[in-house]
């Protein structure tokens, strides 16, 4: 008698997706705005010129591997994954003004296919 009280497992999923959306669709709101555009903006271009260095060895490396195959033949570094934290200047010295980094990761790939 008891176990006929316990709803079973697909009941107690029907009625909890059922619930979900429910609860979503009360919770949902129209949202826009009566403001009209008068005139269309001018996009503004610009031109950004900077040189990326990256520094793979030497005392102050700023590439990084930091995953790869334990035991890879390959000369390119293919399947590697490098961090890095690479100057950008406005010239092509390394010298030049420093204008900004560039940080993340990368994967170098192998040749290119013809």
């Amino acid at each position: 008698m008891a176990s006929s009280l316990l709803p079973n497992c697909s009941t107690t999923i029907f009625l909890s997706c059922f619930l979900f959306l429910l609860a979503a669709a009360v919770d949902a709101k129209l949202v826009h705005s009566q403001r009209v555009l008068s005139r269309p903006l001018k996009e503004k271009m610009s031109h950004l010129h900077f040189y990326f260095h990256d520094i793979v060895s030497g005392r102050n490396p700023t590439a990084v591997t930091v995953a790869g195959a334990k035991n890879s033949t390959s000369l390119t570094g293919f399947g590697d994954i490098v961090m890095i934290d690479d100057p950008l200047t406005e010239g092509p010295e390394l010298s030049s003004k420093l204008v900004g980094r560039a940080q993340g990761l990368y994967t170098p790939r192998q040749g290119c296919r013809t």
